[in-house]
């Protein structure tokens, strides 16, 4: 994220209590760039919703501030705010066509039959639905509902469009073709988009930022390449995946699953620096390459073992020296490759 771009969203010292238990966001700062496509993501209650609501003013804040394009919002409520939010189910009107659910917000302040629609019928044009705009929700595909749900949004003008796990509902191949078409939305449009999901792939495919939240709080920040390839903490390390945390005498240290080596147990060096021994529990084919899950040796082999460490082989290397769950083998990565994990 560039520091020197003037800033759409900021929040600063960002918190949420409810009436017991720890803060369900916890003084977060986070300032995200105009025109940005950001996404918020972790685990399940990690206070990414949340803070997506505190900003579109769903949510009162506890403590703290919001910023929109440097005019504090905080107290603002929602209709003012100069945000809209795109709701995971769409929410459409299902008695409605799709024509009068673009134009209905404008029809609550008081806009003419004829404005409204022009305006709505513009929009249905703009994302390709223009053909379909006297149809009802349930004469739509989930894709369809989704264009319709983003003309809508877009009606009443705002600086800042919050996605609240939009691709969800949609299955995997819809899924994939959709989040191409919100990413060329964003570019087009100029808007910033903020996105909350749970999936780090839908994020790294997406986002220009990635915030990655962990009960209440903002772990890391950063494109995303920054966050897979220099993770800043164990968590992040697990939860984007695609890495192992070995042990090592200097502490723990993340290890992409793509750079690990893998030697037989005939060849191994024993002692070697940036090595570790371990047991085969898992061999997975997956078309182009082959995942192997391993264990600390002496490990006993059942269904129920899960595997410590992945490795991430080309069908090729595989082919060249297959290997087999129960096989012994030495772990060898270089030193470069080990990004040292804080505590």
């Amino acid at each position: 994220m560039n520091a020197t771009a003037p800033a759409a969203i900021e929040v600063i010292g960002l918190t949420k209590r409810y009436a017991q238990g720890k803060p369900a966001v916890d003084s977060i700062h986070l300032r995200i760039a105009s025109g940005s496509y950001c996404c918020l993501l972790g685990p399940s209650g990690c206070g990414k919703s949340t803070t997506l609501r505190l900003i579109a003013g769903h949510e009162s804040a506890s403590d703290g501030d919001i910023l929109l394009e440097n005019r504090n919002i905080t107290d603002l409520p929602a209709a003012e705010r100069g945000t809209a939010m795109m709701f995971q189910s769409f929410a459409l009107f299902p008695h409605l066509s799709a024509l009068d659910n673009v134009a209905f917000s404008l029809k609550m302040k008081g806009v003419g039959k004829a404005e409204r629609h022009a305006k709505a019928k513009d929009l249905l044009e703009r994302v390709a639905m223009g053909h379909l705009a006297d149809r009802k929700p349930t004469e739509l595909s989930g894709g369809q509902q989704q264009r319709v749900a983003l003309a809508r949004a877009l009606i009443t003008q705002p600086r800042v469009l919050l996605l609240d796990e939009p691709l969800s509902a949609l299955d995997p191949f819809l899924r994939i073709q959709m989040r191409a078409e919100l990413r060329r939305w964003q570019k087009e449009l100029g808007l910033t988009f903020i996105h909350v999901t749970h999936s780090q792939e839908e994020a790294m495919a997406l986002a220009d930022t990635m915030v990655v939240m962990n009960h209440g709080v903002i772990e890391q920040v950063g494109s995303p390449h920054e966050v897979y390839n220099r993770p800043a903490s164990e968590f992040v390390a697990r939860f984007m995946g695609g890495h192992n945390v070995i042990e090592t005498p200097e502490g723990k240290v993340g290890v992409r699953t793509d750079h690990l080596q893998v030697l037989p147990a005939d060849q191994a060096v024993p002692d070697a620096p940036h090595t570790k021994m371990a047991l085969i529990t898992d061999v997975e084919y997956q078309g182009t390459y082959v995942l192997l899950g391993l264990q600390n040796p002496g490990t006993s082999v059942t269904a129920s073992t899960t595997a410590e460490i992945s490795v991430m082989l080309s069908e090729s290397t595989f082919a060249a020296r297959p290997y087999a769950v129960g096989e012994t083998v030495q772990l060898r990565w270089a030193p470069e490759a080990a990004h040292p994990l804080p505590h």
